[in-house]
């Protein structure tokens, strides 16, 4: 069996021919049970969402760098993750607080592209939005699988923080921590 070296975006590891060959094997069951079911081979952020499932249930059975755990999408990234955040259309994103559970929570919603259908799915999920010192702390959870870490923290800050709460932190704050509560990952910016 050989074992190489490799570099990716950074960062440095070694593989070879048996773990090559068998996400091979892996990968070929997976396409042949969406073949059986739906006709047809699994899209990329289907096999991409199997993967995180598995790693973020119990990553430490599998992997050895489970601090900070960021997967699929970060590290292989579909054709339709490239468009800018300069492209997204935040009139069609509305922040609101819900009471819906017990205790209640901020949340981004997407409106419907139809607009004779007036329903909005929750894309983001943001439980804790809170002042400690000069920072506003913002825990989030995405629920919608094509929405990016960026793209999640571009929206809530425009349509949340600015739009919804009218800027009510911005007097208050001058950082703001994104922590996604997914992969436990925290991303600082100036509030400004």
């Amino acid at each position: 069996m050989a074992w190489e070296e490799f570099e990716r975006n950074g960062t440095t590891g070694v593989s070879g021919d048996e773990p090559v060959d068998e996400i091979m094997l892996a990968l070929k069951r997976i396409s042949t049970a969406y073949e059986d079911r739906f006709s047809r081979k699994p899209t990329v952020d289907e096999v991409l969402y199997a993967l995180e499932t598995v790693l973020t249930t119990h990553p430490s059975r599998y992997v050895s760098d489970t601090k900070g755990l960021k997967l699929g999408e970060i590290i292989i990234k579909p054709n339709d993750h490239e468009k800018g955040l300069d492209d997204i259309d935040t009139t069609q994103y509305e922040g609101v607080y819900t009471e819906a559970t017990i205790p209640g929570y901020y949340v981004v919603l997407q409106r419907s592209p139809n607009e004779h259908n007036q329903s909005k799915t929750e894309i983001i999920k943001i439980p804790v939005l809170e002042l400690e010192k000069d920072t506003l702390i913002c825990k989030y959870e995405i629920l919608k699988h094509d929405i990016t870490d960026e793209m999640a923290q571009l929206l809530i800050k425009n349509v949340l923080l600015n739009e919804y709460c009218d800027n009510y932190y911005r007097n208050q704050a001058n950082m703001i921590d994104f922590i996604n509560l997914k992969f436990n990952t925290h991303h600082q910016i100036l509030y400004k």
